[in-house]
């Protein structure tokens, strides 16, 4: 059993194979749970009409998903205000990293475009961040960034969560740190 704060940063922890993920699944109606009852202010889960549910809940797993169209485009799927993607992109300095590249935000992404594993986990944390869910969870999505990219997630994260709840499956310390609750599972 636990309780998960609103507008708050909440870091699940532990061994593998405890069940942190299972937790997400839960959440995503990807599993039933046995026993219990998981609700939102007060209200279970499974009343709430999936439409309305899945607008309110965002995932991001350690292994980003992004479909083979331009970088604006997967943007688009979400948020199709340019300029807001551009904001959330130079906070979490990769704004700069897709000008440069030939064709910019029109460069499309695939299996063989060459572009490094973490600016494209950040293409997908800014995607996340950009469909501005109520409850938004990262599944290990730090794994694979380096100090200053986690610090510049971290720092973006931390400024919405007085808007959004956020729950972190992580092991990272400087993630820990900066947690307002820890489940240890």
């Amino acid at each position: 059993s636990l309780e998960i704060e609103p507008n708050s940063l909440t870091a699940i922890t532990g061994k593998a194979g405890t069940g942190k993920t299972g937790i997400f699944d839960l959440l995503l109606k990807l599993n039933r749970q046995h026993q219990g009852d998981i609700t939102i202010d007060g209200v279970n889960i499974n009343d709430i009409p999936d439409g309305e549910y899945f607008s309110k809940i965002s995932l991001l797993r350690k292994s980003p998903i992004l479909f083979s169209m331009s970088i604006k485009d997967n943007f688009a799927l979400v948020e199709s205000n340019q300029n807001k993607v551009e904001d959330i992109c130079m906070k979490l300095g990769i704004h700069n990293e897709i000008i440069k590249l030939k064709n910019g935000y029109n460069t499309v992404l695939g299996d063989n475009d060459g572009l490094p594993m973490s600016l494209k986990q950040l293409i997908a944390t800014a995607r996340t961040i950009l469909k501005s869910s109520k409850i938004m969870l990262f599944d290990d999505a730090l794994i694979g960034l380096d100090d200053s990219e986690q610090d510049r997630v971290l720092k973006l994260l931390l400024e919405l969560k007085k808007d959004h709840t956020i729950v972190m499956i992580t092991h990272e310390r400087n993630v820990l740190k900066d947690a307002e609750k820890i489940i240890v599972m």
